[in-house]
């Protein structure tokens, strides 16, 4: 797997536009500052530094640091946890994915599931499906739903943090489980074989800026033709031929993807090693050989920042206009999170879900855990709550993943999950990672399971009213993360 993260960079620019409207506030304290009893004195950086080197611990660590790693040297080795479970799925997806150097997890996570259900379906030993198929259609989609949006708002000021949150990233790489079912529906699914990937599909960046410059011009065009009181149909014709010329961007990068209305012949061998041919739609390829059911699948988070047993809606996040989903979840307590996992789980359901990765995690032993590096050692102890660490921006979901399998101690509590990950078979275990309970308490924020096993409590918060959160709040982060 090649991990790069790009975090950072875009809590950078998602917050760019609130500090500069704080700029009048800080250019008054640099005024307070201006006394020299407000700013930093240079004989009392001397005075830390000769009390740090008479600090063993501090010698011992910046001996070293300097030298290696910080998570190779302070990682804890007698931290060994076993890599069995008291319950695993019986079909396993085979082969691991790796979604290389693209932002793509979402896409693979989901589509995993589905595989389960195709293996069985056609008695195979192994399945693929298509992520550049549907990553291929969902860059389509974005930037259609993206310049309706920026024709919807044109009335906004283009410094708005709404109308600069649009324009930041318009085709990012990321989605949440709600667009996956909205491409799913509208375009069906086909075997890699049928539409295999790319080099702009492991490798996304040089894609994303050219496409992004595109849509950032159109929608200054847009903007200027509404504001000018250019009539719709004109604007419409004239979004259309913006449209098209992505469409022909994406066919250069990505390739000419299968007509969702044409058929296509797969052949295979079953697990049997028996030949086997088919030929159908990618519609009804899911239709007839996964069995999808849309009415099923429900998303729950745990947001701290918010009331238990609530509904929270992302406002304007989307990759399909017209689309009657909205990005919507329940959100329930941990205790609730980890029992719906369990019932899946014993059903043999593997369960996608959304956290906070590489936090806490180490690609040779394949333990995502807390306790796993002993950064406590120089002196550096982690104090804010899940709920402190949302709000001030220390926290966010960024990987999707499949849990696979869970360990139970005596009293039925969970202690440990497999975990399926998307980064190819050379990371963690064999492409699996060990993922502690306390981990997910701490840094998982979504799973998805089936509304049917969901209480009829729960049930009956769907048809509340959501709480709103605006397009960049940490709950939509999976959707606005290039790469993990």
């Amino acid at each position: 797997m090649l991990y790069r993260s790009t975090i950072s960079t875009r809590l950078v620019k998602r917050y760019k536009y609130t500090q500069l409207s704080q700029l009048s506030t800080i250019q008054s304290i640099h005024s307070i500052h201006s006394s020299s009893k407000m700013s930093l004195q240079i004989n009392e950086l001397q005075s830390w530094q000769s009390q740090l080197d008479n600090d063993p611990q501090y010698k011992l660590a910046y001996s070293t640091l300097q030298q290696f790693n910080v998570d190779d040297a302070l990682i804890n080795s007698q931290h060994k946890i076993p890599n069995v479970f008291t319950h695993v799925i019986d079909v396993e997806g085979s082969p691991i994915t790796n979604q290389k150097s693209s932002g793509r997890c979402w896409l693979f996570a989901a589509l995993n599931i589905l595989r389960i259900q195709g293996i069985k379906n056609l008695n195979l030993k192994e399945l693929q499906l298509s992520q550049n198929y549907l990553f291929f259609y969902d860059k389509l989609e974005k930037s259609n739903y993206f310049l309706d949006k920026i024709i919807e708002t044109s009335g906004e000021d283009v410094n708005s943090r709404l109308i600069q949150e649009f324009l930041t990233s318009p085709t990012n790489d990321g989605g949440q489980f709600t667009m996956f079912l909205n491409l799913i529906e509208k375009y069906g699914i086909v075997p890699q074989d049928q539409y295999p990937d790319v080099y702009s599909s492991t490798a996304s960046r040089k894609l994303n800026e050219l496409i992004t410059t595109k849509l950032r011009e159109f929608a200054e065009i847009l903007r200027d033709l509404k504001n000018k009181g250019e009539n719709e149909s004109k604007i419409q014709e004239i979004k259309s031929n913006q449209i098209k010329e992505i469409y022909k961007y994406l066919t250069i990068f990505l390739g000419t993807p299968p007509s969702t209305s044409t058929e296509f012949t797969w052949e295979y061998y079953d697990k049997d090693k028996k030949y086997q041919s088919l030929t159908t739609t990618p519609l009804k390829f899911l239709q007839d050989y996964i069995k999808f059911d849309f009415s099923k699948p429900v998303s729950i988070i745990n947001d701290p920042r918010h009331d238990y047993n609530t509904k929270i809606k992302i406002n304007h996040l989307n990759n399909v206009s017209g689309s009657t989903r909205d990005v919507e979840y329940l959100n329930l307590d941990n205790k609730t999170l980890s029992n719906l996992i369990i019932n899946r789980i014993k059903q043999n359901k593997p369960v996608f879900f959304g956290s906070h990765t590489p936090k806490f995690m180490n690609k040779k032993k394949g333990i995502m855990d807390i306790d796993l590096f002993q950064y406590e050692l120089i002196g550096f102890n982690k104090n804010q709550s899940k709920k402190s660490r949302v709000i001030y921006h220390e926290s966010l979901m960024t990987h999707a993943m499949l849990i696979t399998g869970v360990s139970l101690n005596s009293q039925g509590e969970p202690t440990r999950y497999r975990v399926e990950n998307s980064w190819g078979k050379d990371s963690g275990i064999d492409g699996y990672y060990i993922m502690t309970q306390d981990y997910f308490e701490q840094y998982c924020y979504q799973i998805v399971v089936d509304f049917d096993e969901i209480s009829q409590e729960q049930q009956s918060l769907l048809k509340k009213d959501p709480i709103v959160l605006p397009l960049w709040d940490p709950m939509g982060a999976l959707a606005l993360c290039g790469r993990e």
